[in-house]
């Protein structure tokens, strides 16, 4: 892989994860908005069952960019 593709899927990865980041907490905000008496517990609740995939996620994708990564000379 030359640097110029790795570089590129790194940036993607980042910004996937950045999305999907910035995506789970619209969604913790929404369901928490449809219980007002519990917004603090669903929302955190939802917000971190969203996360910990998303981070996993992200390592794997991470790891997976790693072991691809062109040789330096």
């Amino acid at each position: 892989m030359s640097e110029y593709r790795f570089f590129l899927f790194h940036k993607l990865l980042v910004t996937g994860i950045n999305l999907l980041v910035l995506a789970a907490l619209f969604i913790a905000m929404y369901r928490a908005s449809l219980t007002p008496d519990a917004f603090t517990p669903t929302f955190f609740k939802t917000l971190f069952s969203l996360l910990i995939p998303t981070f996993l996620f992200g390592l794997a994708g991470k790891r997976l960019l790693g072991k691809r990564r062109p040789a330096l000379v």
